[in-house]
């Protein structure tokens, strides 16, 4: 997703905008005071992960975290998660830094500059994310293999992509232009979504400038996560008022130094719009009672709470 190509995409959305048509006026974002979109509690403001991300079919986590105020244990996944978002967003940063500091140039000069400031990069993510508080020897090697790996893949994408985009000029190209086709997104883009009961610094880990939010997963491919595509429109739309369509599930996983990347691309429809309100509102309803939903009949163990639950 980072750097595909748009043609790839537009065919994409325009299949997936002939089989489910357009999204209802009343399920917009911007109809948050009507009743469907409206919380159902005051001040209390939810994340749009901790609602989707139904690893608990019972909402027990919400229970534990909003009523108990029992915080998760941080795992080797949990670390693995936030050093991957990290060099995710921190890439397409220093693309976009590089170019203006730089001006235009080839792929292979942005290839070398990246490459020659990937150890300083890696640093200060783990640095900042404390990883070597939570891992300790084989672990913290493994993760920071990976974690080069990424990286080396990420910026060979961006040369690449910058190639393909100065391949097709004929004059010299504007700097904003290029800017415009080899980076077309925001990373962690700031969203309120406190009018539908959301929190108000909701971060949308890439938002391109086709309107199409992605959001980057570093786990197994779960049927949920299509639920935190809808709740990201929707915050968006009840912020700025402009309509979200389609989103983008960006699977991300490396082993031994080869990475793999799965894009799943979503019609964010009335349907999903529905059932993430629907959850939205189970949530505020445990948290309304007060009253343990109790486990479910089996608990994933790639659930956060997982530990918690079965000591």
């Amino acid at each position: 997703m980072f750097f595909a190509e748009p043609l790839e995409l537009d065919r994409s959305l325009r299949q997936l905008q002939s089989i489910y048509g357009s999204v209802g006026n009343e399920l917009r974002g911007w109809n948050w005071i009507n009743d469907l979109l409206s919380p159902p509690l005051e001040g209390i403001y939810l994340g749009v992960s901790e609602v989707a991300n139904r690893y608990c079919p019972t909402y027990r986590d919400i229970y534990l975290r909003r009523v108990l105020g029992k915080s998760a244990p941080y795992t080797h996944k949990t670390v693995r998660g936030w050093i991957y978002h990290a060099i995710s967003s921190r890439t397409v940063q220093e693309v976009k830094s590089t170019l203006y500091r730089r001006g235009p140039c080839s792929g292979t000069k942005l290839l070398i500059h990246l490459s020659q400031t990937k150890k300083e990069v890696l640093d200060s993510i783990f640095a900042r994310y404390g990883a070597s508080r939570y891992l300790r020897g084989q672990e913290m090697l493994k993760l920071r293999r990976n974690a080069e790996a990424l990286y080396d893949y990420l910026v060979l994408q961006a040369a690449a992509r910058l190639d393909r985009v100065l391949s097709k000029t004929t004059k010299t190209p504007e700097l904003e232009s290029i800017m415009a086709k080899v980076v077309p997104m925001d990373v962690e883009r700031l969203v309120n979504g406190r009018l539908l009961g959301l929190s108000h610094e909701l971060r949308v880990d890439l938002f391109t400038d086709r309107r199409i939010v992605v959001d980057i997963k570093t786990g197994e491919v779960r049927p949920f996560h299509k639920y935190v595509l809808a709740g990201y429109a929707l915050a968006i739309e009840s912020d700025l008022e402009i309509p979200i369509d389609f989103g983008v599930v960006s699977y991300i996983s490396v082993d031994e130094g080869f990475v793999k990347v799965k894009n799943t691309v979503h019609f964010i429809g009335d349907e999903l719009r529905r059932e993430f309100i629907e959850m939205r509102d189970e949530a505020f309803n445990i948290i309304h009672s007060g009253l343990d939903p109790g486990k479910p009949p089996t608990c994933s163990e790639h659930c956060i709470y997982y530990d918690v639950c079965n000591r």
